[in-house]
């Protein structure tokens, strides 16, 4: 089979993200009321910082973020007024001990389960303002941005079942060099990841324009096969990896200098007890020992630059003590800035964009199309995935079921009333641990049932609240996905070679190459890990919420998320781009919106064709 033209057009550029349906949650016991004409306004949007700690370093990541147009911090200011309004029952403006005992069952109705963190539980003031319930909120994980526990996430479960079980990094890396290692020295240089372009398009077997894992291995798909719909998210130890960690821009942070020696510090050999067997002792064991902290690091040790570790040591010694390093928050500035847009945007307008961008040897990048941004520091990749999430479908037209929280509660509400006599009582909800947790929240009346009538009230009432989650709160999710070739050349993470992602792996060489040899090697790949923003409170937290991901479909791939409809509706294989074989008007019609000449349509070429006119 000929490589296609498409495939041997000379243009570098980076892959977009699809940003498929990502899971939002909540609903609120409805506590009746909205917010008062009174409230108070909120405080000029600051950006967000974020540590994010990886093997190499700390980096400082500033977040800009926006919801619809509007700083996130403004949209909630919005879902913490209406919080506020639902508990306060008296409408004075103040949150009592018996107003705030409803918090729990609040949240609990939110966010599907108990709450993560302590905010249900936690300390008080008594009683409590509007401006205190926001601090509140923001010290116990219910701020506008939530970060991941310090665990890394594996995808147990992603992309399609396949005959002969699901491919390994390592067997889709070896196929890749097989095809691509001209010399068979183990490498590949930019001359053979450039020729490779029209070596893997003649993979493409069902002449789709994409190259899958199937045609890459060259292995026939089982007849049984069927898409995988869900990630089963699995929390492992925190291996060497990386974390998201919130801090103070004032005062002392004594956890996060604690944090810091733990994790960049050279450990000092444990004390050596007389009497004492020099094996490990067993976790929690009568004679477990804390393991020690360093008390110092270097610059060597923390990896930062020189003006930033200057700022940090005050004492001129050349090592920061704990003290030094609680300052952190204090004394070192952002090393690379984002802007990451949620919601309605407006046409042009990018999802993702790097505001100013890190020093060298860090390195950022934000997708072609704007839907995703990259920072790399020596060994570790960590992508920025923004985009909407849905859980379930939208409801077909002339549904009574308007809305996604009355789909999702309705519908298992029916799966636990097993007898069908109308309602679930509570050897049905113990079936449930959703219904569990919420069904002293549900039956209102103490008899021991929650009717359907019941259960839509609660619902019915939530929607203001569930609607301000969605807009005014965001939920990182970070997973790692990978630590091989493959995913360095599929960008938008789908199990595909697009015509763009095959044209950019020329540049691999450039980003990657840490020695500087004009080669990558296996061990210059980095690891790879996505931080998903998703609105609302998360995939974790969502009520019956599973998580689809964008996979390879034989009965439909994922679908285009930008663009004019006849923009999306020619992208059959949804790559997001149209290219000449998939473009139904003439050769002279596609030439002027191919502005570019690179033999695709991009969104931005499509949208730009629709303004002139």
């Amino acid at each position: 089979m000929k490589a296609r033209s498409l495939f041997r057009a000379a243009s570098d550029s980076s892959a977009a993200r699809w940003a498929g349906p990502v899971a939002l949650l909540a609903a609120v016991v409805a506590l009746s009321g909205s917010p008062s004409a009174g409230a108070a306004p909120a405080a000029k949007a600051e950006p967000l910082d974020v540590l994010y700690l990886t093997d190499a370093r700390p980096v400082v990541l500033r977040l800009h973020l926006t919801s619809n147009g509007k700083p996130l911090q403004d949209a909630w200011a919005g879902f913490a007024d209406i919080l506020f309004a639902k508990l306060d029952a008296d409408k004075n403006g103040r949150l009592e001990e018996k107003e705030l005992t409803r918090l729990r069952p609040t949240l609990a109705l939110v966010m599907g389960l108990n709450p993560r963190g302590s905010a249900a539980s936690a300390a008080r003031p008594q009683p409590m303002s509007r401006d205190e319930f926001r601090d509140y909120l923001k010290k116990n994980d219910l701020g506008p941005l939530r970060l991941p526990s310090a665990m890394n996430q594996a995808n147990a479960v992603r992309g399609r079942v396949r005959r002969g079980g699901q491919p390994t990094p390592d067997e889709l890396d070896n196929a890749i060099l097989k095809l691509l290692d001209a010399n068979k020295d183990g490498k590949l240089s930019a001359a053979e990841l450039s020729a490779g372009a029209e070596i893997l398009a003649k993979l493409d077997a069902d002449e789709n324009e994409m190259i899958g894992t199937d045609e890459l291995l060259r292995r026939p798909m089982s007849p049984y096969s069927f898409v995988q719909g869900l990630i089963d998210v699995m929390p492992q130890p925190a291996r060497p990896g990386v974390e998201f960690l919130a801090f103070s821009r004032t005062g002392m942070d004594t956890n996060l200098a604690k944090r810091l020696l733990t994790r960049y510090g050279t450990k000092p050999p444990p004390p050596n007890i007389p009497g004492l067997p020099q094996a490990i002792p067993r976790p929690g064991g009568p004679n477990q020992q804390a393991e020690p902290v360093p008390r110092r690091l270097t610059k060597k040790d923390l990896g930062l630059g020189a003006s930033a570790f200057a700022a940090l040591d005050q004492d001129g010694d050349d090592e920061l003590d704990a003290e030094e390093l609680a300052h952190f928050g204090q004394n070192v500035g952002p090393d690379v800035e984002i802007a990451l847009r949620f919601g309605k945007l407006k046409s042009g307008t990018k999802a993702v964009e790097i505001i100013v961008p890190p020093r060298p040897p860090m390195k950022a990048s934000a997708g072609l199309r704007g839907a995703e941004a990259s920072v790399d520091v020596p060994g570790v990749r960590l992508d920025l995935m923004p985009g909407p999430v849905f859980f379930l479908p939208p409801p077909m037209p002339g549904s009574q079921m308007t809305t996604r929280l009355r789909m999702q509660y309705l519908n298992r509400f029916r799966i636990l009333d097993r007898d069908g006599n109308g309602y679930v009582d509570t050897t049905e909800a113990n079936n449930d641990p959703v219904f569990r947790d919420l069904f002293p929240v549900l039956d209102k009346d103490g008899d021991g049932k929650v009717f359907e009538k019941e259960l839509l009230a609660a619902v019915d009432e939530a929607e203001d609240l569930d609607e301000a989650a969605t807009n005014g709160v965001v939920t990182i999710e970070l997973t790692e996905v990978g630590h091989g070739l493959f995913g360095l050349i599929d960008a938008d993470g789908d199990g595909r070679f697009s015509v763009r992602e095959l044209r950019a792996m020329a540049t691999l060489v450039e980003r990657f190459d840490a020695n500087k040899d004009g080669l990558l090697a296996p061990n210059e790949i980095p690891r790879r890990f996505e931080a998903k923003f998703s609105q609302g409170f998360g995939a974790g937290q969502a009520p019956y919420g599973v998580l689809a991901v964008p996979v390879p479909a034989a009965n439909g791939p994922p679908r285009a998320q930008a663009g004019p409809v006849w923009f999306q509706k020619m992208d059959r294989n949804r790559d997001g781009d149209v290219s000449r074989r998939e473009f139904l008007g003439t050769e002279e019609d596609f030439r002027k919106l191919d502005t570019d000449g690179d033999g695709l349509i991009s969104v931005q070429e499509a949208e730009a064709a629709g303004k002139k006119e």
